[in-house]
């Protein structure tokens, strides 16, 4: 994006302001010291990621730049009335810290979401010298991408003169639900087309850097988060979904929740026989099991931690064939090798093999309709080589299969209309705890999620929350680590080789929503209840005792203010956890995440109670089916992989002819 002078002065300051070159102590790494936002060109490449992220953010962040570059802004939380990029460099750390803390719910905002631009694109691996050099100082080594020896997935091209496509049904997304969806139509002999509005990257395609496996695989390149940036969302935006970029945890549905979703919905299905069979059928196809499911340091910690305290573990199965254990943890870009066993690999080439299309990069705008019937879809085709032109796709019957955030707005850009479409935004709120031991973890190294605990998952009835592992990357982990000033941060990151982080996925009780603003783009609106908020302290609680037990020498919370134990402290670990269940939880003063979106066309039995009935129709609008997450009629309380595609199929066999 093309920035003004004022703005580029201002992020450039502000690049230099996180991430200044120090002079370093005995202690502390020259290299990783001494670099600075400006020599990796961290400006540059926060300017061009504000054209991937939505209007509305992008918007509000240049607002914050001109406001930084107001005087009459600065000296309210400054001591001089001048532009932020004038002011010398401690006193624009104290600014930011200021920031950080604010009363402000849209200042904490902003602080937050520059924050995460800045340390995402310093410390995510890029490919250039300057970012080798700079993660190679902790301990991170960028030589990626060995030879591919995975399938690629054949994409086909719309020709230049195409306006028009035919089928018998049109699928909308093809991950976790749409691949599973096309192999059952498919194979029963339908003509079907795919419709995927992300990245086409298959086999050799897929690269491990960090930063350009976000841009190319996720929603708004890894920056798609609620509207108060409270809570990132990591949604996949490629051939194969979510299920392209996620951990490989296979979860079947808990009995208990397929018993309340029945109770909940009128869909008596979930609890009989038919759906079990489904899950057997998606369970087998994905090669579930614990064969390969080899435990990293990162994962250990969990059991060694959960052993010692007598809590309840066990080992996830994975959909994992043929893994190479040394690639794994690069896996949540994509996988070079063919072991993980995705929708891309499985359904989706099931798929292929029986006469389906797979068109990547077409954006559904909406449904075309015909006198209340569903015709097909119209969207924008975009080719590297001939450019966005607009296609339409003629179908007697459109599946909606493109997850919980994209499957609603594209029904209200429609014109459809239900109370309850875009609403019970279910996201299973996720925090980190991170465990810093006296020997080296390697967090994004080895299988990615092998351990859980489980032992708090029905602390409240059904709700609850697990206890897993999350593998990652310098990135990510910048961006989650309190910032309480440079050196500060910079010294943690020194020392990312031997963190172990563990997060808390809770079940939600408390639904947010998606709506559409009058440009069409979606927005997402979120907020902890207090169910919520209590689990998510007794989480971290637990997580912190989990490291204590496991031997970690130091634990850290995310929250904005720095929460930090110390062995060598002797603070007994109770008055930490008594800290942590004082502390806020308010937007921006605990950062939130989410891989899970489910919940917002929720199904029944009737038009007041839902968005679809339980073939997946939608209500009042025939020749239209939704077969994703967003059908749940509340949260899963696991990774939801496995129950959606099981789901997807169920759809998908009421649908054969």
């Amino acid at each position: 994006m093309k920035l003004t002078k004022s703005e580029t002065d201002a992020l450039e300051a502000l690049c230099d302001t996180f991430v200044p070159s120090l002079a370093f102590e005995p202690d502390e790494d020259p290299a990783l010291f001494s670099m600075s936002a400006r020599d990796m060109g961290v400006a540059q490449k926060v300017a061009e990621a504000l054209d991937r992220i939505d209007s509305g953010k992008r918007s509000a962040f240049r607002l914050f730049l001109a406001m930084l570059e107001n005087p009459v802004f600065i000296v309210s939380v400054s001591a001089k009335a001048m532009p932020f990029s004038r002011l010398p460099l401690p006193a624009r750390e104290r600014v930011l810290l200021r920031l950080a803390k604010s009363a402000l719910p849209q200042l904490r905002t902003a602080y937050q979401g520059a924050r995460s631009l800045v340390m995402l694109h310093t410390y995510a691996a890029d490919g250039t010298p300057e970012s080798d050099a700079l993660l190679r100082s902790i301990g991170y080594d960028a030589n990626l991408n060995p030879k591919a020896t995975a399938p690629r997935i054949p994409v086909a091209r719309v020709s230049d003169v195409a306006a028009r496509i035919e089928c018998d049904v049109c699928v909308v997304g093809s991950g976790a639900a749409g691949s599973v969806v096309a192999a059952e139509l498919a194979a029963d002999g339908q003509d079907v087309v795919v419709l995927e509005s992300g990245s086409g990257w298959s086999g050799d395609d897929f690269d491990q850097h960090e930063l350009v496996g976000m841009r190319q695989l996720f929603r708004e390149g890894g920056l798609a988060g609620t509207r108060d940036l409270s809570m990132s969302l990591l949604a996949g935006s490629a051939i194969g979904g979510g299920t392209t970029v996620n951990w490989q945890s296979c979860f079947r549905t808990p009995d208990e929740v397929r018993a309340e979703w029945a109770e909940r919905s009128g869909c008596d299905f979930f609890t009989a026989d038919a759906f079990t069979e489904s899950l057997d059928a998606v369970w087998r196809r994905i090669a579930a099991s614990t064969d390969e499911s080899e435990v990293n340091p990162n994962n250990s910690a969990i059991s060694r931690g959960a052993q010692a305290l007598g809590y309840r573990w066990s080992v996830i199965s994975r959909n994992a064939l043929g893994c190479d254990m040394s690639q794994c943890g690069n896996c949540m870009f994509g996988c070079r090798v063919g072991g993980k066993q995705s929708a891309a690999a499985t359904f989706l080439s099931d798929a292929l093999r029986s006469g389906a299309r797979v068109i990547a990069g077409f954006a559904v705008k909406k449904l075309a309709q015909s006198n209340g019937k569903v015709t097909g879809v119209e969207g924008i085709y975009t080719d590297s080589a001939a450019g966005a032109r607009n296609v339409t796709v003629r179908a007697a019957r459109v599946v909606l299969a493109a997850g919980a955030l994209e499957t609603p707005m594209l029904l209200m850009r429609s014109g459809h209309r239900s109370p309850h479409l875009g609403a019970h935004l279910f996201l299973h709120p996720t925090v980190a705890v991170l465990g810093v031991y006296g020997d080296d973890v390697e967090p994004w190294k080895g299988p990615p999620q092998t351990i859980v605990c489980d032992q708090f998952s029905h602390l409240v009835g059904n709700y609850g929350y697990r206890i897993e592992a999350a593998p990652t990357h310098p990135g990510l982990l910048a961006v989650g680590i309190p910032w309480p000033g440079a050196r500060e941060h910079r010294r943690e990151m020194q020392g990312a080789r031997r963190f172990a982080p563990f997060i808390v996925l809770t079940r939600d009780f408390s639904s947010g929503r998606v709506r559409v603003n009058k440009k069409g783009e979606p927005y997402f609106d979120y907020r902890l209840g207090r169910q919520e908020k209590r689990l998510l302290r007794h989480g971290m609680t637990v997580v912190s005792r989990i490291h204590h037990a496991a031997g970690a020498d130091r634990i850290l919370t995310l929250h904005a203010q720095r929460m930090l134990w110390e062995r060598e402290s002797g603070k007994p670990i109770g008055d930490y956890c008594q800290e942590i269940e004082r502390a806020s939880t308010a937007p921006n003063r605990l950062p939130l995440f989410s891989a899970h979106q489910m919940g917002t066309c929720r199904m029944g039995t009737t038009p007041r109670e839902a968005v679809c009935d339980e073939r997946g129709a939608v209500f009042g609008l025939e020749g239209a089916y939704v077969a994703d997450g967003s059908l749940f009629p509340a949260s899963s309380g696991v990774n939801p992989m496995v129950t959606i595609m099981a789901l997807a199929r169920w759809i998908a066999r009421g649908l054969r002819r």
